[in-house]
């Protein structure tokens, strides 16, 4: 199927100049501005839901995936224009991962309303980060993990992983 700007599409091989900004093949993606050879393309961090890297491909190197409703392709372009895509041309790096030990490094109220507070040691038991928090589980007084708070990764320390 020939490509359009709005489709989306999935990075089809391996391109070590994108591997360095973490995009990767299987990468998801939505064609910002279509060029005859190569593609500016919003990738989407498979790691991070909300992170996302702009980045030139190779059409050839792009599977069709899905064309948008007309509505959301108008969207994205009206979006698009407000970028700068020399902004963002990489993915945020992801420390830490499910099922890691981790410790809050900061006292913040927006985690203290949930009782979490620094020092206190819990448990990622989500596979994903989204737009750069990870959902930690605390354990209250009987072991259980019955607390869950989303904190920013930069805010928690590995303590262990298993």
């Amino acid at each position: 199927m020939e490509l359009k700007e709005c489709d989306d599409i999935k990075l089809n091989r391996e391109i070590e100049e994108l591997a360095k900004c973490g995009i990767r093949k299987g990468c998801l993606g939505t064609i910002a501005k279509l060029g005859e050879k190569r593609s500016l393309v919003l990738f989407y961090n498979p790691e991070d839901f909300g992170d996302s890297a702009w980045a030139w491909a190779e059409n050839g190197a792009l599977d069709f995936l899905q064309r948008p409703v007309k509505k959301h392709i108008a969207e994205f372009a009206a979006w698009v224009k407000t970028q700068d895509p020399a902004k963002k041309t990489r993915f945020t790096e992801t420390h830490l991962r499910e099922y890691d030990a981790v410790e809050v490094l900061v006292e913040k109220e927006q985690y203290a309303k949930h009782g979490v507070h620094k020092g206190m040691e819990g448990t990622i038991l989500e596979p994903q980060k989204i737009r750069g928090r990870w959902l930690v589980f605390f354990p209250d007084e009987t072991g259980a993990d019955t607390i869950d708070c989303p904190i920013s990764e930069t805010d928690l320390k590995l303590v262990f992983r298993p």
